[in-house]
């Protein structure tokens, strides 16, 4: 991304209405542009996200909550959702990640009893697609349990500074998170890292 990619993607995207864009870091200023840019997601997805904490948005409540560890501990995460992660999202829901997922086994032994009771007009190849992947996804929305990236921020003085995007991390990973938001945010920022 170039300096005047940035410059114009911040101008003119819709999503930083209402933003104090000085409080929107630098590298999530590239970040966004780039996932715009290259099709990553829906910048929406994220900017939506913002705006909603900036109490400007269209109500696209999220998940926010505190780091609970350090290194990370006293920054804040909102969790934003992105039509890529429905894949994911069905993945975590039967435990594919598993070499033998009971829940998705018991699913299949569900969908041969309810078709041998009725049997749907799509077979039984259709009810079991529909149940794995529908049924899935709104199962876990119900349930408040869909996964996403994390939007990372820290606040200040009764105001929030955004820095990054990230996915979710643990361990070693919040130390490599941390130093890098060291490395490219406190410049712009040296009151927030340091609180």
């Amino acid at each position: 991304m170039t300096e005047e990619e940035v410059a114009h993607f911040k101008n003119s995207h819709c999503g930083f209405c209402n933003i104090e864009m000085a409080r929107v870091s630098y590298f999530l200023q590239i970040q966004i542009a780039s996932i715009s840019k290259h099709r990553i997601y829906n910048s929406f997805s994220i900017t939506d996200v913002i705006q909603e904490l900036e109490g400007v948005g269209r109500g696209c409540k999220q998940r926010v909550e505190q780091f609970r560890h350090l290194p990370l501990k006293g920054l804040w995460k909102a969790h934003f959702l992105d039509a890529r992660f429905i894949v994911r999202n069905i993945i975590n829901h039967w435990g594919f990640k598993a070499e033998n997922s009971s829940k998705f086994n018991s699913l299949c032994a569900q969908v041969a009893v309810e078709e041998k009771k009725k049997p749907s007009e799509v077979g039984w190849q259709g009810r079991l697609a529909h149940a794995m992947t529908i049924g899935a996804y709104e199962e876990r929305a119900k349930r408040h349990k869909l996964t996403g990236e994390w939007i990372i921020f820290s606040k200040h003085n009764d105001k929030n500074y955004y820095l990054c995007i990230s996915k979710h991390t643990s361990g070693i990973e919040d130390v490599n998170v941390f130093n890098f938001l060291k490395t490219v945010c406190e410049h712009e920022y040296p009151f927030l890292l340091s609180e």
